[in-house]
């Protein structure tokens, strides 16, 4: 059954703190892969590391229907404002739903550290 879906190439950055420095966020793209067409719903989430071990979902980006390729007009962008600024890891995870065809359902993700936590 695998043979019949594509694999879209999912495009993410390693969260970072945004420019007006008071931001975590994460932007997601994606490229065709072997999959035909050229639209992809695609959203991202960033998530927190907590000291229990456990990561939790702070931010998402709205779902939006993109063309392949990234750039910034082309992408999603998941943020949250930091309460302090102290040390943390971080997760932007990325899904691509290629409209129109069967897709392949990985969620990948880039993980860095950042000066920014959010709770």
């Amino acid at each position: 059954m695998s043979g019949l879906r594509c694999t879209p190439i999912s495009g993410r950055d390693n969260p970072h703190v945004s420019e007006n420095k008071i931001d975590m966020s994460g932007h997601g793209w994606w490229k065709k892969g072997d999959c035909s067409n050229n639209r992809a719903k695609v959203l991202n989430c960033i998530y927190e590391y907590f000291t229990d071990h456990s990561w939790r979902q702070q931010a998402c980006s709205p779902t939006k229907e993109l063309k392949p390729g990234g750039g910034s007009s082309n992408r999603t962008v998941a943020r949250i404002k930091c309460r302090t600024f102290q040390q943390t890891s971080w997760r932007n995870h990325v899904e691509v739903d290629v409209i129109g065809e069967l897709d392949t359902g990985e969620k990948p993700m880039n993980q860095a550290k950042a000066a920014c936590r959010a709770q």
